[in-house]
């Protein structure tokens, strides 16, 4: 059992693995977790440039900029951090380092879709949440903006019921798709899938993930996409009108339930790609 995991061994190659990451990967990661900072710096001096006004940019296009470089964040660390495991002279260096090949996969999968990530997300909170301490103008900083959208989640299902009273199933599939949480798991699945692409690829590793990915989700759209146009008018039986419609349709099992569903296929969908993941590692050669 020791030769397939030992948390020891582990606890050391993981430290290894953040120090490696580091050297490759951190002033990268740096510069993305910066970009709140340039983009701020850069707006107050557009603004007192044309228009002679100090005028920070708003929360909206703040968090804009964060989601645009978390994007790039776990588009670029993959291939900068494990890339190199598909060259023969760097791959073979990191297989013969002294870990088992699961002791590799867990680090590497911790370090792409936790370690990271947390790191990014708090340093580019913290810069926003600074500047907007010393600038009024900056409104509301992202940290503020993030536990007032969770904190309140309850308030906005409550005015959703209230606005729509007349279509109970619909305010109700609204809340289940408006809560935050939902989309954890797909953020996980988006970094999985380029780390994925990094390990399986020898060159070309993002573009080559992307266009895999979009051949994939064009081949299941071809395949669903009939099948859900057919069940629509089982779905809405007999409506008369409009508002009857919208009823017929969302109040089915797929849409009442569809948090339910949606956690269910993406877990799924994690779950291949971590098995993919640990089969590239473990019959990896050179």
């Amino acid at each position: 059992m020791k030769d397939i995991f030992d948390i020891r061994r582990f606890g050391k190659y993981f430290a290894s693995d953040i120090r490696s990451c580091a050297a490759g990967y951190g002033l990268s990661m740096l510069l993305i977790s910066s970009m709140g900072l340039i983009i701020y710096i850069g707006t107050i001096t557009m603004g007192l440039i044309f228009e002679h006004t100090w005028d920070g940019p708003d929360i909206s296009f703040r968090a804009g900029t964060f989601a645009i470089s978390m994007f790039v964040l776990a588009v670029t660390m993959p291939v900068k951090c494990y890339g190199q495991v598909t060259e023969k002279r760097a791959g073979t260096f990191w297989l013969m380092l002294p870990a088992s090949r699961l002791e590799k996969a867990v680090s590497m999968v911790l370090m792409t879709i936790l370690v990271v990530p947390v790191i990014s997300v708090l340093c580019y909170c913290s810069i926003d949440g600074i500047i907007c301490a010393l600038d009024s103008t900056c409104g509301e900083s992202l940290f503020s903006g993030m536990r007032h959208l969770f904190s309140n989640f309850l308030n906005i299902a409550v005015a959703t019921d209230n606005d729509m009273a007349a279509f109970p199933a619909l305010a109700d599939f609204c809340r289940q798709v408006g809560n935050p949480w939902l989309y954890v798991d797909d953020l996980i699945g988006t970094c999985l899938i380029f780390l994925l692409g990094a390990i399986v690829f020898k060159s070309g590793k993002t573009a080559k993930t992307i266009i895999a990915y979009f051949v994939f989700s064009m081949a299941v759209s071809t395949i669903t996409g009939p099948l859900i146009s057919d069940m629509i008018p089982d779905m809405t039986g007999t409506a008369s009108g409009s508002a009857e419609f919208v009823e017929n349709l969302f109040s089915r099992d797929i849409f009442r339930h569809v948090a339910l569903y949606d956690t269910i296929n993406d877990t799924i969908v994690n779950i291949a790609l971590l098995a993919g993941i640990w089969y590239r590692i473990k019959t990896l050669k050179h």
